[in-house]
C-alpha cells in the first residue's frame, strides 16, 4: 500500500502566504466599492435634498432657511432674515427620511450632517432676505435678484466673495448649496475643503460644535488623497433661472 504525504510546514506555510497576498490583493479594490458606493450614495442625498427645496420654494414661493442644531431639524428662522446662513438641511421642515444624528440633524454616508446654505441677499434694503421672506422675490422682481453664493474650482485666490478670476468661477449666483463633508469631514485639511467650513455652530442638545461655511464662497472640484490637497467634499446648487422657472411654473413669480 502506498503510503499517504500530507503537506510539509514550508508548503503549508507558502500557500498561507499566497492566500494572504491574494486577500490582500482583495481588499483594497473592495474598500474602494465601498467608498464609492458611499460617494454615489451621498450624491444621489444632496440631489433629492436640492429636488425638495425646489419643491418647497414651489408650495410656499420662498426657500427655507438652514436649521441649527437647536432648531430640531427645523428651519430656523430669525425676523425677517435666517437664524443662520449656513448651518443644516431643514430636515423636518421638508420631511424628509434618513438617518439622523442627536441634533436631528441629517446625516450623509459617513454620518457627518449635511450641511445647507442660502442667499441673504436684501437688494430692496427692507430687511427682509430676498429668497426665504414670503412674497419677496416678487417684490424685488427676477431681473434685479442678486443671490450672491459662489462655487470655485480652487480657494486659491478667492476672497470672501468671489473666485479668483472667471476661469475658476463655476457659478458667481447661487441661491442655495447642498453639500457632505465627505469621508474626512472630522478633519478637512485640504485648503479647498477648509474653505467649506470656515466658521462653527453649536448649542444643541448634543453639545457638539460643528463646522459651517464662514463666507459666500464654496468649492467643488474632483477628489484628491495627496498630502495637502485633499478633497473629497460632495457639493450641490441651483441655478437661480432652474428656481425662477419653478416658481414661475408653479404660479409663485410673473
Amino acid at each position: 500500500m502506498t503510503g499517504q504525504r500530507g503537506f510539509t510546514l514550508v508548503e503549508l506555510a507558502i500557500v498561507i502566504l499566497i492566500m494572504g497576498l491574494i486577500l490582500g490583493g482583495l481588499a483594497m479594490p473592495l474598500a474602494v466599492q465601498r467608498e464609492n458606493a458611499r460617494l454615489e450614495a451621498a450624491e444621489a442625498q444632496a440631489d433629492r435634498i436640492r429636488d425638495a427645496l425646489m419643491g418647497f420654494a414651489l408650495v410656499n414661493g420662498f426657500l427655507p432657511c438652514p436649521a441649527t442644531p437647536s432648531s430640531n431639524g427645523l428651519a430656523a428662522v430669525a425676523g425677517g432674515g435666517c437664524v443662520r446662513q449656513h448651518g443644516f438641511v431643514p430636515a423636518s421642515t421638508l420631511g424628509l427620511n434618513g438617518t439622523r444624528n442627536d441634533d436631528n440633524l441629517l446625516l450623509d454616508p459617513w454620518a457627518s450632517a449635511f450641511r445647507y446654505s442660502v442667499s441673504a441677499s436684501d437688494v430692496d434694503g427692507d430687511g427682509n432676505w430676498d429668497f426665504t421672506a414670503g412674497g419677496e422675490m416678487g417684490d424685488v422682481t427676477m431681473a434685479s435678484l442678486a443671490p450672491e453664493l459662489t462655487v470655485c474650482t480652487t480657494a486659491a485666490g478667492s476672497t470672501p466673495t468671489a473666485c479668483a478670476d472667471p476661469a475658476s468661477t463655476l457659478s458667481a449666483t447661487a441661491p442655495i448649496i447642498v453639500y457632505s463633508l465627505g469621508k474626512d469631514w472630522a478633519t478637512s485639511n485640504g485648503a479647498d475643503q477648509q474653505e467649506n467650513v470656515g466658521a462653527t455652530v453649536g448649542g444643541g442638545p448634543s453639545g457638539t460644535t460643528y463646522r459651517v461655511a464662514g463666507d459666500a464662497v464654496f468649492v467643488s472640484r474632483s477628489r484628491s488623497v495627496q498630502a495637502g490637497n485633499e478633497y473629497d467634499d460632495v457639493v450641490l446648487w441651483a441655478s437661480p433661472l432652474h428656481l425662477y422657472q419653478t416658481l414661475v411654473a408653479g404660479g409663485q413669480l410673473p
